[in-house]
């Protein structure tokens, strides 16, 4: 892990704070005991910062970021610039994008090395392909974000919302069957394309201002038969894999549909038994969807 880091704190910003980076807390896979917080930035120039504490994400102070955070060199981070890959405009509106970065914070935990590059450069080349081949449920691609010759962040629409925080508000007006029709169409658009998304669940679909589900997150897809970096998210699987197959999207997608039937009865007052995301939600949890340790953003 040291040599993925550079003592250069003299040149971070002083005015960091925690609501500037990623946070992104380690549990035991046993006990579930809390390990540490890790914490991830990008800073103006585009260079990647990491680190890691002790304490709890709450707890955790201004000076605790500068004093931890170590800058990563660019190799390490970010993949090198291919011809295939679009530029972002330089003058985009930052208010309608989202820029995806790499998963930073894999570079403090044993399973990183150089996969965290390579994923963000697979994730690109699916974008690039499917933006050849759009869809309305598929989220725009827009290029991206090219500095030393590295791909450091990928250019999407941004939304407000994702499927998985729906049901914290009122959901009687959601159209259930319009919802499942739009996101099988989307899928079986690119199983057209001989490609399957390989993870979906209700944290990696968008909505619109519309309620129009829009497909996010296309770091695990891959053609048919193709080995996969990274795939599924527990409880959302019926069992771990590591090859791309459209079966992966199917199951997932009736899982959706049945936890999202149960979710709206639970919201419009007819199961009031049955706990939902809003009771999950006060207890400083969630019904199951994410496979990375935290979601820092939406796109």
């Amino acid at each position: 892990m040291g040599k993925m880091l550079v003592d250069a704190t003299n040149n971070m910003p002083t005015t960091l704070t925690k609501q500037d980076v990623n946070l992104f807390e380690v549990f035991a896979a046993d006990s579930g005991a809390f390990h540490r917080t890790l914490f991830t930035y990008v800073d103006t120039d585009e260079r990647a910062w990491a680190g890691q504490a002790h304490v709890r994400k709450y707890d955790l102070t201004d000076e605790d970021l500068r004093t931890n955070l170590r800058r990563i060199p660019d190799d390490n981070a970010f993949p090198k610039m291919t011809q295939d890959i679009t530029l972002l405009p330089q003058h985009y509106e930052a208010s309608k994008l989202f820029l995806k970065r790499p998963q930073i914070h894999c570079l403090l935990e044993e399973f990183g090395g150089s996969i965290v590059p390579q994923m963000l450069l697979e994730e690109a080349q699916i974008l690039e392909f499917l933006a050849c081949h759009p869809h309305q449920n598929i989220v725009p691609y827009h290029g991206c974000v090219i500095r030393r010759g590295h791909i450091t962040g990928i250019g999407l629409t941004r939304y407000q919302k994702i499927l998985d925080h729906r049901f914290y508000d009122d959901a009687s007006d959601l159209d259930l069957h319009r919802f499942e029709r739009q996101c099988r169409d989307a899928v079986s658009h690119i199983h057209s394309l001989g490609l399957a998304h390989n993870d979906l669940n209700p944290s990696n679909i968008a909505l619109d201002s519309n309620d129009n589900p829009i497909i996010i997150d296309w770091g695990s897809c891959k053609e048919f038969g193709e080995p996969l970096l990274s795939a599924g998210t527990p409880g959302w699987i019926e069992d771990d894999f590591d090859v791309s197959k459209k079966e992966h999207d199917l199951f997932a997608l009736d899982k959706i549909m049945a936890w999202m039937r149960v979710e709206k009865a639970v919201s419009s007052g007819d199961c009031p038994h049955v706990q939902t995301s809003k009771s999950y939600s006060k207890h400083n949890a969630k019904p199951p969807a994410s496979k990375s340790i935290a979601r820092p953003h939406i796109l």
